[in-house]
């Protein structure tokens, strides 16, 4: 895990859930689970099976987290001799409001290619896949999703296309993953897209010549009730916090014909302990102040323990605090 440092963050305002987050991206990099996306939420893919997808149309190892949006910020892992210096390094005068001290870069979390190599042309779309475990970030998340698919395109320049070749120009998807959204909107897929309006005349454009974005939104709900749509109940058991390990890995193998390796199963058993963990120490802390502010402040300390914990390199521990609830109360007394 590569973790900013306090020279480039000075407030670190997205690592109270950085741990949560970074397993559940790493589950959304198997080919078996970015199949079930792609046919789900792409019409480019709907008509292939699950497996013709994973076997034939995903040839490349995913960006996970090292892609900046913003083009003036560095990328993750750039070399020197290439490195954009960061803009948001400054130093403030006497009496001068630091008005940037909450800005931060901004990662992709995951983007890939995707290729269907049986067409005379093979199509090829670039999908961003986003996990967003705060509903209500205070914007129109769709907006967001905007921005990113915007960005994706532009992008293009120089290195898909070059001069005026915008017939080149390839789609972007950015598919947004929501598994806590307010009970009002829970189960629910929304797509926003660019479509034509002929006010008058005949229509003469083709419908990929503007059909170039596409905005999804996942909204999950609970892993115990059934929907009409495959991808929620997939992706309803992949994140809950509540389903045992092994009823989850039974499902996945049996509902959705997902083979369990050693290492997706790993994830899955990493993510479930820590999900419970978060709920295990907000309760604690609940006898005093309430669950649900409880469970808040739980997860907090337990991220903060986990940061620290990958700041002093001690990766090793990172599992055994999420299995060993006794040994996680000692070093948040010891680090905390």
């Amino acid at each position: 895990m590569i973790r900013p440092t306090g020279l480039a963050q000075t407030i670190d305002l997205a690592a109270d859930k950085a741990r949560y987050d970074e397993c559940a991206k790493k589950l959304l990099t198997y080919n078996s689970i970015i199949a079930w996306i792609l046919k789900s939420c792409t019409k480019e893919f709907s008509e292939y099976s699950v497996s013709f997808i994973a076997e034939h149309c995903l040839k490349e190892k995913p960006e996970i987290s090292q892609k900046a949006v913003h083009p003036d910020q560095p990328d993750r892992g750039q070399p020197d001799q290439n490195r954009i210096l960061d803009g948001d390094q400054r130093i403030d005068g006497l009496n001068t409001e630091a008005n940037s001290i909450k800005e931060q870069t901004v990662y992709y979390d995951i983007r890939f290619r995707a290729y269907i190599p049986d067409e005379k042309e093979p199509l090829q779309l670039i999908i961003n896949l986003e996990i967003q475990l705060n509903d209500t970030p205070g914007y129109p998340l769709i907006k967001r999703g905007i921005y990113y698919c915007a960005r994706m395109i532009s992008e293009q320049y120089g290195t898909i296309f070059a001069d005026e070749h915008y017939e080149d120009i390839q789609k972007v998807y950015s598919i947004w993953i929501c598994p806590d959204p307010a009970k009002r909107r829970k189960n629910g897929i929304f797509k926003y897209h660019t479509v034509e309006e002929a006010v008058y005349g005949t229509s003469y454009t083709q419908q990929e010549s503007y059909d170039l974005m596409e905005v999804v939104i996942l909204n999950l709900g609970d892993a115990d009730k059934k929907s009409d749509q495959e991808i929620l109940d997939l992706l309803n058991v992949l994140f809950s916090a509540d389903t045992p390990p092994e009823e989850k890995k039974k499902k996945l193998r049996e509902d959705f014909h997902i083979a369990m390796t050693a290492e997706f199963e790993s994830e899955v058993q990493v993510m479930c302990n820590l999900s419970q963990a978060l709920v295990d120490q907000g309760v604690e802390k609940g006898i005093q102040q309430g669950i649900q502010q409880g469970i808040q402040q739980g997860e907090e300390l337990l991220a903060r323990l986990i940061q620290k914990l990958f700041a002093l390199g001690r990766t090793e521990d990172v599992r055994r605090v999420a299995e060993d609830q006794e040994y996680r109360s000692i070093l948040m007394k010891e680090l905390l």
